[in-house]
């Protein structure tokens, strides 16, 4: 599955890469400043990607609302999450694993 994470704390990247990896997935971020031509990258992730993670906590109104328009005008699931830690990512995937066939679908 390819993820998008949109906001969150850049230095939990790597880590956060790494667990994706480790459970065969691919993952994008994008730290949520959409002055000048990153609201088109914003986009063009969100139209890429498998699922779509909107971290809330830290993360610019601007590409909260670019994220969710852009994952519902290409049927994308999105999930909003206030904080986007390693352990929770972690967590979130361990859950959602049953489920990554028809999450990936968009059947979920």
């Amino acid at each position: 599955m390819h993820i998008v994470v949109v906001g969150g704390l850049e230095r939990h990247e790597s880590e956060i890469e790494r667990r994706a990896c480790e459970r065969g997935h691919t993952i994008e971020f994008h730290r949520g400043r959409v002055g000048g031509r990153r609201a088109d990258e914003l986009e063009s992730m969100i139209q890429r990607c498998d699922l779509a993670i909107i971290v809330t906590r830290v993360n610019s109104h601007g590409a909260m609302y670019i994220a969710k328009k852009a994952a519902l005008r290409n049927s994308r699931p999105t999930l909003a999450l206030r904080t986007c830690s390693p352990s929770s990512f972690s967590s979130l995937f361990d859950s959602l694993d049953p489920q990554a066939t028809s999450l990936a679908t968009g059947t979920a």
